[in-house]
């Protein structure tokens, strides 16, 4: 079956590709296809999965629109021409010092 995956902000940079199709087997789960492109990608699993290859919280996997902690998580079951996309933190933070501003009345 054929699937259409995006990859968006720093993940298009990570693995060098805004959009790619992926012929895959039937039946296949999102987790199975993170196996399938960290072949390509290979540092996508490092960026995406924890230590016990739970997706990190601060990324989501929509599959055809839905958040797939909405679905069955990593163990959704994906269909022919369905659209995964992977969506890193909209915003890392900020990590320096807090600077404190101080109002005056005079």
């Amino acid at each position: 079956m054929k699937l259409r995956v995006k990859f968006l902000a720093t993940l298009s940079e990570l693995t060098g590709v805004l959009k790619t199709e992926v012929e895959v087997p039937d039946g296949l789960t999102v987790r199975k296809l993170i196996d399938i492109l960290t072949e390509r990608y290979v540092k996508l699993r490092e960026e995406l999965l924890d230590e016990r290859g739970d997706l990190k919280p601060m990324y989501n996997i929509l599959v055809n629109g839905r958040a797939i902690e909405w679905l069955g998580g990593l163990e959704t079951r994906l269909k022919d021409g369905d659209e995964v996309v992977f969506i890193p933190p909209a915003a890392g933070g900020y990590r320096g010092p807090i600077l404190r501003i101080r109002h005056s009345r005079n």
